[in-house]
């Protein structure tokens, strides 16, 4: 069994939980004592209340405008996200807006690395142009669409329709596919945590304080003050295992197997919730049969964590019900991470079930309903049908489950294959698939293969160094945006400053390029249209919003009794995944590989001062991490003659980084981790550029089965010095 105690003291000097404790001062600011500390600015500024967007929370900011420059950013009190805090990210908002690196007008690629800028009227007009010859040539699917799904997305969507293509694809695979996919047939939906009231928290690999969820770290943290117990099950100390009150250092890719043991001993010890199994759940006797074998002594083989510590979680965690829960998860052990991740969703999901928490305070709760408008009359004729089938096969036969997730990291294959169709074009907006996706060199590859490459973004990314046109788009602090939701809340995006260069909003460069491309009757309508009529039934305007940038409106509580799945319950057994080639109930998986000899499992994750590949040139969060490191183990580490600081060559079957060591007690033995979102290859980022090392240049393709889920830490790499 792996040691489970590390010194804290020991841990912090050095550690990214010492940067993100620096970054806070060690706690998040509140905006009363962020007030105080800027009263002497003068009067005359203003503060203008929209939504940020370093992260894909998007709190509620007020931005501080002066002399016509954005000087502060605080979070907005009225907003139910940020609750008047942001986070290191939030606060380096400006950064990104005054980044001298940021693209500052259209430009055109003109040979490897360089680009000469040209108008607005020249690139919609020559992009336009190629779109219509492509599409005559091989059909209106021969188009994809590649985002970060953000607020525009419905614009995104509409294009794409509009066009007659159905490849619009976002970045699910790399993130959430497993456990969407998971979650959405057994409960209908994908719920969330109570965590300001939770009782027992239980997260598998989850880094709930370094992912960084903002509105999500208050409540946990207040929380835990309370007295609420906190268990982290991570091969790795990560943040949130350094904050919870204890750290399970499990085999990496074998939570599964822990899962079901919990389940087995509630079960079986008949510590389950039984009126809320019985009437709010179908399929308990399956599941019953289904976990049989699973005991905490089987478990404990394969997961390194002794039987009778699996046993004192699962009754702890019962003794806690209804204020216990199993986090759902996002990225990791459920989320993209390993071939059995569906499974092991779906465990976490049955596991939360017997608990009877779905609606209980301190459990799972679904988001109220804000019933918006119709924004479809004024924008133009319904689209025609797509033509084809997806390019990826999502929502085929062979992914049935996988209907709204697409599976991006198959994008080289499809474009080198020209399967099922030819692809010949790509947009890219507000992604970086080169550093975000897996594979970076067959990503490259696949780029120059096609006839026109689009990239939308406010900075020159990996992705968009390789593309044919390059198109500005402005910050969030100087854009509009649709509408989004918190709570009963409705929040408006909205400029707190004139945009600084030759930039446009993403609707404005949308509908650009939809007009050149002989869409024009689909885009004759404003962004403040679109957004008064989704407002229309709540008695709001964009313009009345706008004063306040947080409105309360009527929304429908969730229905818990009525579920969205055929039973209208809780799917313990569930139909689905049968037909998809799965199993009836939860059963176990082994991860696909296994490290021999010198290998390890090559594991990657978030830190919370940046965000993917996003965060990288930002001058503030640069200066508080701006590489990252190899984790190794000190047991292996000395084997092979490494020492902290010292320069690594980290290879897979697919590629190799160089990057610093750093040794540590804090990762399983079988392991290394790298931090995502790190190794810049583009020159013109000046503070990222070659910074640390790019991740995804390691990970190979390799798809989950059910969920099409881009399977990123089933990697095996070998370790060297490097002189």
């Amino acid at each position: 069994m792996l040691e489970q105690r590390i010194s804290r003291r020991t841990f912090l000097k050095g550690s990214l939980v010492a940067g993100v404790l620096a970054t806070f001062g060690g706690r998040l600011v509140p905006l009363a004592q962020a007030e105080a500390a800027g009263a002497a600015a003068p009067e005359a500024s203003r503060a203008v209340p929209t939504i940020c967007e370093m992260c894909g929370v998007k709190c509620g900011i007020l931005a501080h405008v002066r002399e016509g420059r954005v000087w502060r950013l605080t979070g907005n009190p009225k907003d139910p996200q940020s609750s008047g805090r942001l986070c290191a990210r939030g606060n380096a908002g400006t950064k990104t807006l005054y980044d001298p690196d940021r693209l500052k007008g259209p430009m055109k690629r003109v040979g490897d690395g360089k680009f000469q800028p040209i108008s607005w009227e020249q690139a919609f007009k020559e992009i336009g142009a190629k779109l219509q010859e492509l599409k005559g040539r091989y059909g209106p699917q021969t188009l994809v669409w590649l985002a970060h799904p953000e607020l525009i997305s419905p614009l995104e969507k509409h294009f794409m329709a509009a066009f007659g293509s159905p490849n619009y694809t976002g970045h699910g695979p790399t993130c959430y596919s497993s456990r969407n996919v998971a979650f959405e047939q057994m409960y209908g939906g994908v719920p969330g945590v109570d965590y300001r009231n939770v009782k027992y928290y239980l997260a598998f690999g989850r880094n709930l304080t370094g992912g960084i969820k903002n509105p999500d770290i208050q409540k946990i943290v207040a929380a835990r003050a309370e007295g609420a117990h906190l268990v982290a099950v991570d091969p790795r100390l990560s943040d949130f295992a350094f904050f919870a009150d204890e750290w399970l250092p499990i085999r990496p890719g074998t939570d599964l197997a822990m899962i079901l043991a919990l389940i087995n001993v509630i079960i079986n010890e008949n510590r389950y919730d039984a009126s809320f199994v019985a009437e709010r759940t179908v399929g308990f006797e399956e599941l019953k049969a289904g976990v049989a074998t699973y005991t905490p002594e089987w478990a404990a083989k394969i997961t390194g964590i002794d039987a009778g510590t699996i046993t004192r979680i699962a009754r702890e965690l019962a003794a806690a019900k209804p204020a216990a829960a199993v986090d759902p998860g996002w990225h990791a052990v459920t989320g993209s991470q390993y071939y059995n991740s569906v499974q092991a969703a779906r465990a976490v999901a049955a596991l939360n079930a017997l608990l009877g928490n779905l609606g209980a305070r301190g459990g799972l709760t679904f988001p109220p309903g804000i019933k918006f408008g119709d924004p479809s009359p004024i924008m133009g004729p319904k689209p025609p049908a797509a033509a084809g089938p997806r390019w990826d096969g999502a929502g085929s036969e062979k992914w049935p489950l996988n209907k709204a997730h697409g599976i991006i990291q198959i994008f080289p294959e499809r474009v080198k294959e020209d399967k099922p169709y030819p692809i010949k074009a790509v947009v890219i907006q507000h992604l970086n698939p080169v550093r975000s996706s897996t594979d970076s060199g067959a990503f490259i590859e696949a780029l120059k293969q096609l006839e026109l490459v689009v990239a939308i973004d406010i900075q020159m990314n990996d992705t968009a160094y390789y593309a044919h046109y390059v198109l500005p788009e402005a910050t969030y602090l100087e854009r509009y945006d649709p509408l989004m939701t918190a709570g009963n809340k409705v929040i408006l995006r909205q400029p707190a400053v004139e945009p600084l260069f030759d930039t446009k909003g993403a609707e404005e460069i949308i509908a650009g390029l939809a007009k050149a491309a002989g869409l024009s009757e689909y885009f004759n309508f404003t962004l403040e249209q679109y957004n008064d009529a989704l407002l229309a039934p709540l008695g709001l305007t964009q313009a009345q919003l706008a004063r306040t940038g947080v409105a309360e409106v009527k929304a429908q509580p969730p229905d818990y009794t009525k579920l969205k799945t055929p039973s209208g319950k809780i799917e313990l057994a569930c139909q689905a995944f049968v037909k998809a080639g799965s199993t009836l109930t939860p059963a176990w998986e082994p991860p696909l590989v296994e490290p021999g000899g010198d290998e390890f499992r090559f594991i990657q994750g978030h830190v919370p001062m940046h965000t993917h590949t996003t965060t990288d040139n930002n001058a503030y969060l640069h200066a508080i991490m701006p590489e990252n490191e190899l984790w190794i183990h000190p047991s292996r580490a000395g084997k092979l003659g490494i020492k902290t600081g010292d320069l690594v060559e980290v290879a897979s079957r697919v590629g190799k980084v160089k990057v610093k060591a750093r040794v540590t007690e804090g990762i399983h033995p079988e392991a290394v981790f790298l931090a995502h979102g790190f190794g810049c290859g583009v020159p013109l980022k000046k503070l990222a550029y070659n910074k640390g090392a790019n991740d995804s240049a390691l990970i190979p393709v390799i798809t989950a089965p059910v969920s099409g889920a881009a399977a990123q830490c089933e990697t095996l790499v070998t370790v060297r010095k490097v002189g």
